[in-house]
């Protein structure tokens, strides 16, 4: 069997990126001008075009028009085939993560997570909310709902929590095993609230999520609900295959 030809402009968008993801070309610099790319690959205007699309289309550059093209600083992708914190996520792409404001606290749940977590009367939750800052800067809030039962004296593991991701605690000081995870994810724009919190600039694009976390025995465990800076973050989802032809579908 024949190699397969790559094009000549995804050779060169491949070469751009390792050369940004080492430091070649740094988070605000200008890549070299269309001139300068033709020249160094021998090529035509139109391929080092096409490369250059596909960086930005991968959020790795933007064009800033008068000035050229811009490096831009490479987003955390979180895959949702694993439940994985954001804490996790963050420091697998070599991220300093920091935690800001801490609270642990045992609550009696709101209705809304109730609905989701189906406590047994009266059972309390303990809600953790905290800063996520990544490189020096805030890029997350979040409020995790847990099951007081499942995690007792969690109040007390608060140092830990300014040390270690929240599932790595639930996993090594509680022996629980995470089965499954329930994602619901919105994209909004900041408003005053999350203008005081994240110190952003109103109209800044956020996801809003809302997790589900359940147990190997099906328990809903936890709810996460978390503000996120959809700058500086992303979800990549991976899908494999067609689905599965209903018995309505196929003798269509």
């Amino acid at each position: 069997m024949s190699d397969i030809k790559v094009p000549l402009y995804v050779k060169i968008s491949n070469q751009l990126t390792e050369d940004i993801l080492k430091g070649t070309y740094r988070t605000g610099e200008l890549l070299p001008t269309e001139d300068e790319l033709e020249k160094q690959f021998q090529t035509s205007r139109t391929t080092v075009r096409n490369a250059i699309g596909i960086l930005e289309r991968e959020g790795l550059v933007y064009r800033k028009q008068g000035k050229g093209t811009v490096v831009q600083e490479p987003k955390t992708a979180q895959n949702l085939n694993y439940i994985t914190s954001f804490t996790e996520t963050l420091k697998e792409k070599n991220i300093k993560v920091e935690t800001g404001s801490l609270s642990v606290e045992l609550i009696n749940p709101p209705p809304k997570i109730a609905s989701l977590l189906n406590p047994k009367k009266g059972e309390k939750v303990y809600l953790i909310q905290r800063m996520r800052i990544a490189d020096g800067l805030p890029v997350a809030f979040m409020s995790n709902y847990i099951l007081a039962r499942y995690t007792p004296d969690l109040v007390d593991k608060k140092g830990l929590l300014r040390e270690m991701g929240l599932y790595q605690i639930l996993e090594k000081e509680y022996d629980l095993k995470l089965n499954r995870a329930v994602e619901t994810i919105e994209a909004y724009s900041s408003g005053p609230l999350e203008v005081d919190l994240l110190q952003i600039q109103e109209k800044t694009a956020l996801f809003h999520t809302v997790r589900v976390t359940y147990l190997e025995d099906g328990t809903p465990f936890e709810v996460v609900i978390s503000v996120i800076r959809a700058d500086k973050y992303e979800y990549r989802v991976y899908l494999k295959g067609r689905p599965p032809l209903s018995r309505k579908s196929s003798t269509r």
